[in-house]
């Protein structure tokens, strides 16, 4: 049986299915070679970005076109949800079932699906259209492999680009720059662009009265960020950290030695970072396990996983979490308490984020770690007083008791 599906050519008709505002629509019918719709959380920026895909999937048959994000995995609940409803009765089909790795269209159109840790097959070939979901996690030199994939050799439309959403980053962030520079369009999206948050009257919602006492209940940088829409870097940062040079990928098979970075928490997150060293003795945050409302015996559960997947040498924990530590020990992890002062724990990981003579810094985070790599550029002095805020630190404090633990050697509990 043949599916009937229609689709209005004009997203912006009254009776269109999708009708983009402000920026959202700017976004859509922008065909400059490099588009970054950026803004605050919950403008609409990836359901356009979505209809954008959808929309140029139906009019141009045999389009190649692709959803990237930093690492796949981060694909699945979120950016690719967004997608599945707005392909929803169109005649695509799926393939990869439930963790979807291409949608092919009926007019033979494609769309694939790749993150950055595993991009060959979105770097295998030319694309029409190549849209990253989260520009604001990749790096320059993501961004810049994706764009030679774009030059429009071969291309079935004829405005082939590199678009992408983008949450607000650092002051300092490459997309600033890019967009400075006259090689990248650089859009602002605000809350009134989004239907579910307010009506074609201009009228709050229910919806955007609930979002909004979310989004009014952060602090620091993030209200800055995700509620103000500001590219903001935390005044009195405790850390010179720069997401271009310290988040980034690192094969594993480079690390000699794995630690286990722990601190614990309920109402605040619990944390366990898997931090890789290599022959250097540079450290690489691989992985991290933060999350609020766990019982300790799902955290030493997730400790014990890593510890015997990665055969790491020790586990730090704070000396004054007493039953995690013992805990830990019943389950034959090598679980070190660990403290040292505060001040001198900020001094060791910072002197590690110092870049060295050979342009690398000591410490490295993986863009999957969005809590530690937020909790860095959040982390901030008490004004007048050489003492951190007791806030965005539960990352932060786990590094520092990893860097006690390890500081005098490798210590084995007795």
């Amino acid at each position: 049986m043949m599916m009937t599906y229609t689709i209005r050519a004009d997203p912006t008709a009254a009776d269109a299915v999708y009708r983009p505002r402000g920026g959202c629509e700017q976004f859509v019918y922008s065909h400059d070679r490099e588009v970054i719709l950026a803004g605050p959380a919950q403008t609409g920026k990836t359901l356009a970005a979505c209809w954008i895909l959808h929309l140029t999937a139906c009019q141009w048959p045999a389009a190649q076109l692709a959803i990237v994000r930093k690492t796949q995995r981060d694909m699945y609940g979120s950016v690719l949800q967004t997608f599945a409803h707005v392909i929803a009765g169109a005649p695509v089909s799926v393939y990869g079932g439930e963790r979807p790795e291409a949608y092919t269209y009926a007019n033979g159109s494609k769309v694939w699906i790749g993150g950055m840790d595993n991009a060959d097959k979105i770097l295998s070939s030319e694309r029409d259209i190549i849209y990253v979901n989260q520009a604001e996690q990749l790096t320059l030199n993501d961004w810049e492999s994706l764009s030679t994939r774009t030059t429009g050799r071969g291309a079935v439309i004829p405005y082939p680009r590199l678009i992408g959403d983008a949450n607000p980053g650092g002051r300092s962030h490459w997309i600033l720059a890019r967009a400075a520079a006259g090689r990248l369009t650089l859009l602002h999206s605000l809350h009134t662009d989004n239907p579910t948050l307010y009506d074609d009257g201009g009228a709050l919602t229910p919806l955007g009265v609930r979002t909004f006492a979310t989004l009014d209940s952060l602090t620091g940088v993030r209200y800055q960020r995700l509620r103000l829409g500001q590219w903001a870097t935390a005044e009195g940062a405790v850390y010179d950290f720069d997401s271009d040079v310290h988040v980034t990928q690192r094969d594993t098979a480079l690390f000699q030695r794995w630690y286990l970075a722990v601190d614990e928490g309920y109402t605040n997150p619990a944390v366990v970072l898997l931090v890789g060293a290599d022959s250097d003795n540079r450290w690489h945050v691989h992985r991290e396990f933060y999350e609020r409302g766990k019982l300790q015996s799902a955290v030493v559960q997730q400790i014990k996983q890593w510890y015997k997947e990665f055969s790491c040498e020790l586990t730090a924990v704070d000396s004054s979490a007493a039953g995690l530590i013992a805990d830990c020990r019943d389950a034959g992890i090598n679980a070190i308490p660990a403290k040292g002062r505060v001040l001198d724990g900020i001094q060791a990981v910072q002197d590690r984020l110092r870049v060295s003579d050979d342009g690398q810094p000591r410490l490295t985070v993986d863009p999957s770690c969005v809590n530690t790599i937020n909790e860095f550029e959040s982390y901030v002095w008490k004004p007048e007083k050489d003492e951190p805020v007791k806030d965005n630190d539960h990352a932060m404090d786990a590094l520092r008791y990893l860097d006690d633990a390890t500081q005098f050697g490798v210590g084995v509990y007795v």
